[in-house]
């Protein structure tokens, strides 16, 4: 039988989050099968073209965002039903009718949690979900503390200060970012403590601020003036930093807790939302039930879950007051945890069996 050929359409010219993770499928995909790497525009082109062919599928990600852009000149140009796998988030607790109904072009849907997963479901999606979490590269695991050099002066800056680095990334949304509960929660830490320090990644610097924040006037201490990050460089931050404190209302998973933690970084974020899958019992802080995560977004129109403020201060307090004891705790995590489940090579084994499973592939 013919080798299954996968088309993997995804953003290969933008520097956006979706472009890493399609990346990292590509690559554990061709494990198993021949993938041709396509960029998200050429969709309208690539999928006509070649769905006639017997043995081939089409992974769509992100899914929503070009399939709604494309759709109604999709459905003229596809004289035959393609297999197309797409790949996507739940942002919020529910779906809107559209992105429901821009499922049922798909074979199957792929999301990186229970909660999307269960989203896509109670909001009426009827084609196939299958949660497939994201992962982090084995080599992450286990090995020596990264060498500072793009992150240089905030290692010297943390030593010199004998301070406590918090991160938290807030790259867009600020509202599902939790950037609000974020300040609150540095705030009131300052108030008791002067050991610590928060490092806000945004789009286009490294932030560091060691005084109470004035949403009005967001005046960092000191700032590292960089776009998008390798991913050494990404292990370096999270090397240098103690704590990632997630304060996310929405999101499909939210990666960089797992990388975070992967490096041994202590992590904190809202009981409920997608990240209770990788992160341990002890690290989620209680919470309620949040507004409309994205107000007016034509896919993610639900709510998400909004971390309890004092809850998450009286937690950073005890994680800071002993952290040798959490150290140990996230160490048995990523043994038990994030070593046996979530590399990437696990991951790839995921995706190759639902590929098989949907399409009875053979190799």
């Amino acid at each position: 039988m013919t080798q299954l050929v996968l088309y993997y359409i995804y953003p290969l010219t933008k520097w956006v989050s979706f472009k890493t993770v399609a990346e990292a499928h590509v690559r554990e995909l061709r494990k198993y099968f021949r993938v041709v790497p396509i960029e998200e525009n050429s969709l309208l082109v690539v999928i006509p073209m070649t769905s006639a062919i017997s043995k081939c599928a089409f992974f769509v990600h992100p899914y929503f965002y070009p399939m709604q852009r494309f759709e109604k000149k999709l459905l003229v140009k596809i004289k035959i039903k393609p297999n197309i796998i797409g790949v996507d988030v739940a942002d919020s607790d529910h779906i809107s009718e559209i992105g429901v109904r821009l499922t049922r072009y798909a074979k199957a849907m792929i999301v990186p949690s229970k909660f999307s997963q269960k989203t896509y479901i109670r909001s009426g999606v009827v084609t196939p979900v299958f949660a497939v979490p994201h992962g982090v590269d084995s080599t992450w695991l286990g090995s020596n503390p990264s060498r500072p050099q793009n992150f240089r002066p905030l290692m010297d800056y943390k030593t010199k200060n004998n301070k406590k680095l918090i991160q938290s990334w807030i790259m867009h949304s600020p509202y599902r970012k939790g950037e609000d509960l974020l300040y609150q929660i540095y705030n009131n830490l300052l108030s008791e403590r002067n050991d610590v320090a928060l490092v806000i990644r945004r789009p286009f610097s490294i932030d560091i601020y060691d005084q109470k924040i004035d949403p009005n006037n967001l005046t960092p201490q000191h700032s590292i003036p960089l776009s998008w990050l390798t991913d050494d460089q990404i292990k370096e931050l999270m090397d240098t930093c103690d704590i990632f404190c997630l304060t996310s209302r929405g999101g499909g998973f939210e990666h960089p807790p797992l990388l975070a933690m992967a490096r041994g970084e202590l992590v904190i974020g809202a009981r409920g939302g997608a990240w209770e899958d990788y992160m341990p019992e002890w690290s989620l802080v209680p919470s309620h039930r949040s507004d409309v995560v994205i107000p007016n977004n034509p896919i993610h129109d639900g709510c998400g879950v909004e971390l309890e403020v004092d809850q998450a201060v009286n937690k950073l307090h005890d994680i800071l007051n002993n952290m040798d004891d959490y150290k140990a705790k996230i160490q048995q995590h990523i043994e038990t945890h994030i070593k046996p489940n979530l590399t990437w090579e696990k991951i790839g084994e995921r995706l190759k069996n639902i590929v098989i499973g949907l399409l009875g592939a053979n190799q």
